[in-house]
């Protein structure tokens, strides 16, 4: 009966080292994957953590688009060092042509400058129509009108204030036979009665716009051009 009681107790024995090794594997298990599970999990949030910030500098500084620049084309009807005729200055010549900006708005110029009056001015190629920027008389037209020169002056009975805005509309026309149906009226010989300093003045500005257009399409100097229309005044 001992003998029995001893093999009982190496069995129970043996069974407690086995529970004991068995515990001891499983510990030894669960601890690794118990890590492997929070690297895992420290790997993931600092990927996220990488992502955002790559997503933070990643961000595009969106820079405002320039305005469009609107191009006002028009058709160039005149060259550099062309003559031409502004109704309201004369005959004039164009310098140069250049481009201007102003409010988001591109245009190309003619820059004129004046013989008479010593000015430059800027005209835009598409308000040349409407101003009424004009090529020189050609030759056959500018002696026509010589003819009008030749006939006596047709004065009205109306006050001079009245006769006055008359002619500078005709002066700033920038028709050719219109000035020169006021060089024709207001022109008076040395032997005639004499004229006011308004009459004189408004002469003197008819008289040498006509002379400076007739002695380009004539291809004269002033002084020979201007001579020639004396001339004619004087024998009527």
């Amino acid at each position: 009966m001992p003998a029995k009681k001893k093999a009982t107790t190496k069995k129970t024995t043996k069974k407690k080292i086995v529970k004991t090794k068995a515990i001891k594997n499983v510990a030894v298990k669960k601890t690794p994957t118990k890590k492997k599970t929070a690297v895992k999990k420290a790997t993931k949030e600092t990927k996220k953590t990488k992502k955002r910030v790559v997503k933070k500098t990643v961000k595009k500084i969106v820079t405002p688009k320039a305005p469009k620049i609107k191009k006002i084309v028009a058709p160039q009807e005149f060259k550099a060092g062309e003559n031409i005729v502004y109704p309201t200055h004369g005959v004039g010549r164009i310098l140069t042509i250049e481009k201007f900006q102003y409010d988001l708005v591109e245009e190309q110029l003619y820059v004129i400058q004046f013989f008479q009056d010593k000015l430059t001015i800027r005209v835009p190629f598409a308000k040349a129509k409407l101003i009424g920027l004009r090529n020189i008389t050609s030759k056959p037209s500018m002696t026509r009108t010589l003819s009008i020169l030749k006939q006596k002056p047709k004065i009205k009975k109306a006050m001079w204030s009245r006769r006055a805005q008359e002619y500078d509309q005709k002066i700033n026309s920038g028709d050719i036979k219109q000035l020169s149906e006021v060089v024709r009226d207001l022109f008076r010989k040395d032997d005639q009665t004499e004229q006011s300093y308004s009459e004189r003045q408004m002469f003197q500005v008819a008289f040498e716009r006509y002379t400076r257009e007739f002695a380009i399409s004539s291809d004269m100097k002033f002084e020979e051009a201007s001579s020639k229309i004396l001339e004619i005044l004087n024998k009527r």
